[in-house]
């Protein structure tokens, strides 16, 4: 790919790295799709989904209702499993920071600035319900 972005005209080292690290950043964003997509939970996509009572027990760190406290436990669990997409996350961050210190163009900054942006913002998304998972999982189940 970054053959065919560089087509002849960026041979200097900056212009080369520039586009190693743009190659970096879509090789990471289409592992991150593919693990996404290939990251599959037995039972019906509803049953996935948490519901208001299921999200508002895991803020809380409790829930009285035995059904809901399975449900939060099951929700809990699934969101322990994705610790790896902080990582991905955290590195599209840096990406877009190198790009914005390599970048000359102010178009290219502003749009390296959108993107970490985003990324730090999913990324704490994901650290916050990361952290209310663990936070649940961590108390006493609810008893029948």
């Amino acid at each position: 790919m970054a053959v065919f972005v560089l087509d002849g005209r960026e041979t200097s080292p900056r212009g080369v790295l520039t586009i190693f690290t743009l190659s970096l950043f879509f090789a990471a964003v289409g592992a991150a799709v593919a693990l996404l997509a290939g990251h599959r939970l037995p039972g019906p996509p509803a049953a996935r989904s948490p519901d208001p009572a299921v999200r508002q027990a895991l803020r809380a760190g409790h829930t009285d209702d035995p059904r809901v406290d399975a449900l939060a436990r099951r929700e809990a669990e699934r969101r322990r499993g994705g610790r790896w997409v902080l990582w991905i996350l955290g590195a599209g961050v840096l990406l877009e920071a190198l790009l914005f210190v390599g970048a000359s163009h102010l178009s290219t900054r502003v749009i390296a600035v959108a993107l970490g942006a985003l990324w730090a913002t999913q990324g704490w998304v994901r650290w916050r319900g990361l952290r209310e998972a663990r936070r649940y999982l961590a108390g006493p189940p609810s008893q029948p």
